[in-house]
């Protein structure tokens, strides 16, 4: 008896589905439900690649914590520092194999958490690609590094473009990974940090 190829395939598609299933249901329910357990709003229960620390920042009055990886580098160093900025949605760790392959060429790299965003705080602030590359160079002078290579992904394209802007004497390169949104709005709305705003109320009559 020979079957249609439409035939066919739909029963292998249900024996697929069936054997999927099965191997579902026979996983250990502990396995099952770590990899469903909610993280706190701070991450600490998500692990990162590399060591996180922590950078105080006060913003709009609101005193902040600002996470990033500082991994040395593992090859024999070439003195040079790669700055790696995240995508929407994201956070550092998912640089993890690029870190590890930069790493071993003998690079320095800082991964950054923006505010906002993985293991940083999450505050109700007036967002801007502006303050985030303040935040960032303010990471970055931290460290006593002068100059880095940087590198944007998806929205970190577009932080890592005002970056480059904003602090022309402190880049070596700049590499962009599929960016997104490359206008420059200072030309149209220039940046205004809210304090200074809030000063300019404060005068006016």
């Amino acid at each position: 008896m020979k079957c249609s190829t439409q035939a066919f395939v739909s029963l292998s598609t249900k024996m697929l589905s069936y054997g999927l299933l099965i191997w579902i249901f026979s996983l250990p329910f502990a396995t099952i439900a770590q990899e469903t357990k909610p993280l706190s709003i701070s991450m600490e229960n998500y692990d990162y690649p590399y060591p996180v620390k922590l950078l105080p920042l006060t913003v709009e009055g609101q005193d902040l914590r600002m996470a990033y990886m500082d991994i040395p580098p593992e090859g024999t160093p070439n003195g040079m520092t790669v700055l790696l900025l995240h995508g929407k949605n994201f956070f550092g760790a998912y640089w993890k194999e690029t870190i590890h392959v930069l790493s071993q060429n003998g690079f320095r790299v800082i991964v950054p958490d923006q505010i906002g965003f993985g293991k940083s705080s999450k505050p109700n602030i007036h967002y801007s690609f502006h303050l985030l590359a303040i935040n960032t160079k303010k990471v970055v002078d931290s460290l006593g590094i002068t100059q880095v290579a940087v590198v944007g992904h998806s929205m970190g394209g577009m932080l890592a473009t005002r970056f480059t802007l904003m602090y022309p004497e402190t880049v070596t390169h700049l590499i962009l990974e599929n960016p997104i949104g490359l206008e420059d709005y200072r030309i149209y709305v220039p940046y205004t940090p809210i304090e200074e705003a809030y000063r300019n109320e404060l005068n006016a009559t």
